[in-house]
């Protein structure tokens, strides 16, 4: 399963680990593939023979005075399908998703601050760092820092985004 082996590939990169992740049957995960709406949802990738060899999430803020916000989440390619711009692809198909719901103004996200790959991706579609989290994750005793990006949608008024 996607999932299982990005939590033991990069378990810095997760709020969960992979023993508690395991305990959870594939239903839980499958059921939140379907076709965007309002939030949440989730995109996935797929080989030709139906293999899922990648994952992005949406979900959007519950509370009244924070619906105008969504959080990207759960990004995952299969290690074997890395480097082919899946990771791009997906983020550009769930922005343009999230472009579409009403009242939807700003997208957020955290990123392991120390996987350079990924930041430049998000910063490529438009995301701006505007803080960091330090030791927002701890593996092992080792700390994490998350850095918080956002990214306004057409729309939002203008941001004054500084880290």
């Amino acid at each position: 399963m996607l999932r299982d082996a990005s939590l033991l590939r990069t378990p810095e990169a997760f709020s969960t680990d992979y023993a508690t992740a395991v305990t959870r049957p594939p239903a839980v995960y499958s059921a939140r593939f379907s076709t965007p709406g309002n939030g949440p949802f989730y995109l996935g990738a797929f080989t030709d023979a139906g293999e899922l060899v990648g994952s992005i999430g949406f979900e959007r803020e519950d509370a009244k005075f924070k619906r105008h916000m969504g959080h990207i989440n759960a990004v995952m390619i299969k290690v074997n399908f890395e480097h082919q711009g899946i990771a791009r692809k997906l983020l550009e198909a769930c922005i343009a998703h999230a472009e579409q719901i009403v009242g939807l103004e700003l997208l957020q996200l955290g990123v392991t601050a120390s996987n350079e790959r990924a930041v430049r991706l998000y910063e490529r579609a438009g995301f701006k760092p505007y803080g960091r989290m330090p030791r927002a994750i701890v593996v092992d005793g080792v700390g994490h820092d998350h850095l918080l990006m956002v990214r306004a949608l057409p729309g939002c008024p203008e941001l004054n985004v500084s880290s």
